[in-house]
């Protein structure tokens, strides 16, 4: 069985299962279906990203930064000791091609090709190169961080553009980002295919720029439930891509709100929403065997991908982790210096979070 492994950031269960999105409402009468909870403790992009790549909570696998950064204790996922789901993968005999999965680099290999995902440096492995042109037209998480050359939005993009351009500039690198993943995979077809998207967890962070540069003046959710509906009427091209793969995973590592009517302040500044526990994980098996029933069932923890996805796949999960070996196993390059913690700084305030 061949697996397409869909991310989409900051999808939140509450607003895909219940607002009117009738292409989603198809997959789901398809599908099973859940909320997918972060921990209370971390509903953030590091923690829950790692729990969904190694099967283990924060406190086991230890990446507990916000950025998955090595400060204050945290591991990283370049320093990470366990491991992850496309290494398992791999040690089961599958290859797997990984593009843009928050907090990934390349200096984890795989038997495939791996594109790194935000917030780390713009890099890619093996047969990935040759269309990095074309990937390099990311969504906006992933501009911030762009050399000059290639930059077509700078690091106060939120200062430039108004919402509706920037809207609109997100929209069309899903689009271009829909193609280039497209050729890839009939270019360099592999077993298991993992891909994510991050749009819905930007236009939060976007909303909150805008607000806190207006203070709180004209104050509108729309736009994020806006693109809701609009990812919708391109499910089918994001699904597409991964139409010979038998095994659909939909997954995101926590949610947004689904109203957020009022604005609110925390130390001294103005927020729209934040990020919710509820993210979403939808399984759907077009394989002869037919093992997924469909409906909806009680809510799962991030943790929990991993092991559902192997077991799916055949996999004893437990088996396989204690029988991969992470690569690389010693600790790569560490934060060196104040130009890269700058760097850091600029990208996490480009998002909104500082």
């Amino acid at each position: 069985m061949k697996l397409f492994f869909l991310g989409l950031d900051g999808a939140s269960a509450q607003i895909m299962f219940e607002r009117n999105l009738p292409n989603t409402r198809r997959l789901l009468a398809q599908s099973r279906y859940q909320a997918c909870m972060a921990e209370e403790d971390y509903p953030y992009t590091g923690p829950s990203w790692t729990s969904i790549y190694t099967g283990m909570s924060a406190e086991e696998h230890g990446v507990t930064d916000l950025w998955g950064r090595n400060i204050e204790g945290s591991e990283s996922y370049d320093t990470l000791r366990d491991p992850v789901i496309w290494e398992m993968l791999n040690h089961a005999g599958m290859s797997t091609g990984v593009v843009h999965m928050p907090m990934t680099t390349c200096t984890r290999q795989v038997n495939g090709y791996i594109v790194s995902g935000f917030p780390n440096d713009l890099d890619h492995a093996g047969v990935a190169a040759e269309l990095m042109p074309l990937l390099q037209a990311r969504d906006i998480s992933d501009l911030i961080r762009l050399t000059p050359r290639d930059r077509i939005l700078d690091n106060t993009w939120y200062r430039n553009y108004t919402l509706d351009q920037s809207i609109e500039i997100l929209k069309k690198m899903i689009d271009w980002k829909v193609e280039a993943v497209r050729i890839l995979v009939h270019t360099h077809p592999v077993d298991c295919l993992f891909v994510q998207y991050s749009m819905l967890d930007r236009i939060g962070h976007l909303l909150n720029q805008y607000l806190r540069l207006r203070d709180g003046q004209d104050w509108s959710y729309e736009p994020l439930l806006e693109l809701y509906d609009w990812l919708d009427t391109r499910l089918e091209a994001l699904l597409d891509v991964g139409a010979d793969y038998e095994l659909l995973i939909i997954t995101s590592d926590h949610g947004w709100p689904a109203q957020a009517t009022e604005p609110y302040s925390y130390d001294g500044k103005l927020f729209g929403a934040w990020h919710s526990h509820d993210g979403v994980l939808i399984v759907r098996d077009l394989s002869e065997a037919g093992r997924v029933q469909t409906g909806r069932t009680g809510p799962c923890y991030n943790r929990d991908v991993c092991p559902t996805v192997l077991g799916l796949l055949g996999q004893d999960y437990e088996a396989l982790r204690n029988a991969t070996s992470p690569r690389p196993a010693e600790r790569p390059r560490q934060f060196d210096g104040k130009a890269s913690e700058q760097t850091i700084e600029e990208r996490l305030r480009a998002l909104g979070y500082l």
